[in-house]
């Protein structure tokens, strides 16, 4: 299982040890019924070591989240440009999923998290990202619908697998799943003429 960081994050083994305690906690209890002391007691040290690391739970929950973020904004970024060569980066957003299972998992079951002051801004513009990723570009009405459809199918499948799973059973599995709805999208791009651009409803009749 990944830490609650990431490689190559810069932090000192100290601050990744608050931060894996704090996911911990966190997901047990929240983040509003964590405390600061709470963390330190997990640990096994004072409040004021796990201080000198982070000032606040809200500086800390951000350090838990931001390597996630990042990450998601930089692949919604390749990600417009995977759809212009053709498809989304299936593999790509299953290791995305993998690396931060921890997080997603926990951000999924305390959405109150979501709100903390320093987190509202940086989610609304991974929210806006994504969404150029998943519903603008150059897609069709068809193609943004099923590569939506297949991004969150996939997120949702990792949040509901057993805690045990390995790694790479996981890959395994979610890959193929993806393979499968990327066949569904094609299937239903054939059905369709090629053409998967949903055109406006008037309520008029045509012209004859």
């Amino acid at each position: 299982m990944t830490s609650a960081g990431t490689a190559g994050s810069g932090r000192s083994a100290g601050a990744q040890r608050v931060l894996d305690a704090a996911l911990e906690l966190f997901s047990e209890h929240g983040f509003e019924g964590t405390s600061l002391q709470d963390i330190a007691d997990r640990l096994g040290v004072t409040k004021a070591a796990v201080y000198y690391h982070f000032h606040t739970k809200d500086e800390l929950l951000l350090a838990l989240v931001e390597p996630a973020f990042d990450e998601l904004l930089a692949l919604a970024d390749s990600g417009l440009q995977a759809r212009r060569r053709g498809g989304l980066d299936v593999a790509g957003y299953v290791d995305y999923l993998l690396r931060h299972r921890r997080v997603a998992a926990y951000l999924t079951r305390d959405p109150t998290a979501m709100s903390r002051p320093g987190l509202v801004e940086k989610g609304t513009r991974m929210r806006e990202q994504v969404e150029a990723m998943l519903l603008g570009g150059d897609g069709d009405d068809l193609g943004n619908l099923w590569g939506a459809a297949t991004l969150q199918a996939l997120a949702g499948a990792l949040l509901a697998a057993p805690p045990d799973a390995s790694e790479e059973w996981l890959r395994e599995e979610l890959t193929e799943l993806g393979a499968h709805l990327r066949a569904g999208y094609r299937k239903a791009a054939r059905r369709r003429g090629g053409s998967g651009t949903v055109q406006p409803q008037t309520g008029m009749k045509p012209d004859r």
